[in-house]
């Protein structure tokens, strides 16, 4: 895996166990974390957990064929992809770059005038360039990749009721399958991280035995 990323032009840290992962990610600026499920010293799944309660950073999620469903369990726990081992080492190289490619950042807070705003609501501005998310006072909202492309994918169809089974293939693709748990997961984090100020309900909107729809 190592000489996969090098060869396309990526530097690579390795840790094998959690001690000397949580020495390393105090040492280096890392912006994607490769975590496996199966650690000597530790659960992977864990670390998603506490990573992703401090971190925006891309993580992907290494299970065994054994362990498919705590490759999901990651997902909800914020995880921005995951694969089945074995994979092929093509198949890796493409997901860490499409993540590391989706998880980029600019400036924390947007100058008054922004220029590449697409959508306002409630005082919440979003860049679809720059896949940027800022609050009324001009701070940044930081959000996962899958959480920014589900946001996306609604707004995109505001007003309209989108399946579970549509949402999940408009952020990740024909390569997933649709798991409903991920899904409601990720709405749950997106109303905790977007509030409504002036209403009683969120602007993401369950329709009960349908999917969501954004009502903004």
């Amino acid at each position: 895996m190592q000489e996969t990323l090098e060869d396309r032009g990526f530097r690579v840290i390795t840790a094998k166990n959690m001690a000397q992962f949580r020495k390393l990610d105090a040492e280096e600026d890392v912006d994607l974390y490769l975590i496996d499920t199966s650690l000597p010293d530790g659960s992977g799944l864990s670390l998603v957990r506490e990573l992703r309660q401090v971190t925006d950073r891309g993580i992907i999620l290494l299970a065994g064929r054994r362990d498919e469903g705590e490759g999901v369990r990651g997902l909800e726990l914020g995880a921005d992809d995951s694969l089945v081992k074995p994979f092929r080492q093509r198949e890796l190289a493409a997901r860490v770059t499409a993540v590391y490619r989706r998880t980029g950042r600019g400036t924390p807070v947007r100058p008054p005038e922004q220029p590449n705003v697409d959508h306002r609501f409630e005082g919440y501005s979003i860049s679809l360039q720059s896949r940027q998310v800022w609050a009324a006072d001009g701070s940044e909202i930081m959000l996962t990749t899958s959480e920014f492309e589900l946001l996306a994918a609604l707004i995109a169809r505001r007003g309209q009721v989108l399946s579970r089974d549509q949402i999940m293939n408009a952020i990740k693709g024909r390569h997933w399958e649709s798991y409903d748990r991920v899904v409601d997961g990720i709405v749950s984090r997106l109303r905790r991280k977007i509030p409504s100020a002036t209403r009683g309900s969120h602007f993401i909107r369950t329709v009960h035995g349908v999917g969501y729809a954004f009502t903004a």
